[in-house]
């Protein structure tokens, strides 16, 4: 069984407390900032947002995997 959607939304939006994506808002609310400025806590932020989702997938695959195993075969027609 799939998570229902706020808990997905809940568990991406975690990234928005990762501290690179909290420094990358408070430099761009202070001035403008060259994209090479910005680049290493970008960079971070993607690690950071890559992980996240990882996890949110893999959990979902190994729901998919428990409910393969614990369901009955389904008859094929034909």
């Amino acid at each position: 069984m799939s998570k229902p959607l706020y808990q997905l939304k809940a568990e991406f939006f975690k990234t928005l407390g990762h501290p690179a994506w909290i420094q990358v808002l408070e430099l761009l609310s202070l001035r403008e900032h060259a994209v090479a400025e910005m680049v290493p806590q970008v960079a971070e932020l993607l690690v950071a947002a890559r992980r996240i989702l990882l996890g949110v997938l893999s959990g979902q695959a190994e729901l998919l995997e428990d409910l393969r195993a614990t369901s009955p075969p389904v008859p094929r027609t034909g």
